[in-house]
């Protein structure tokens, strides 16, 4: 009889989820992109703008990077047990220097 790899623990699965909306000048923003930074964890919002992205559950702070068509990437920092809400993109992509 073989044991179980002892890696494989439930803590080594064990996730938090992030809920959010994100939203432009309009309103919700359909499609928007949710990059988890530093992994290739990526989600897009649904038809209301909204996502849900699970995290490592040992993660102080993470780093989520949103985009969407022609607007401005944001990134904001947090830590997993804070509640996300609305982030907004506003801001135009431009062509050139700050």
């Amino acid at each position: 009889m073989h044991s179980a790899d002892p890696e494989e623990g439930p803590k080594s699965t064990a996730t938090k989820v992030i809920h959010g909306v994100v939203q432009g000048k309009e309103g919700a923003l359909p499609g928007a992109t949710v990059l988890l930074r530093g992994t290739k964890t990526i989600v897009v919002t649904n038809a209301e703008g909204e996502f849900e992205l699970r995290v490592p559950a040992d993660a102080k702070v993470v780093e989520l990077t949103f985009g969407f068509g022609g607007l401005q990437e944001e990134t904001v920092r947090l830590a997993p047990s804070q509640a996300l809400g609305s982030v907004y993109l506003l801001r135009s992509k431009t062509t050139g220097a700050n």
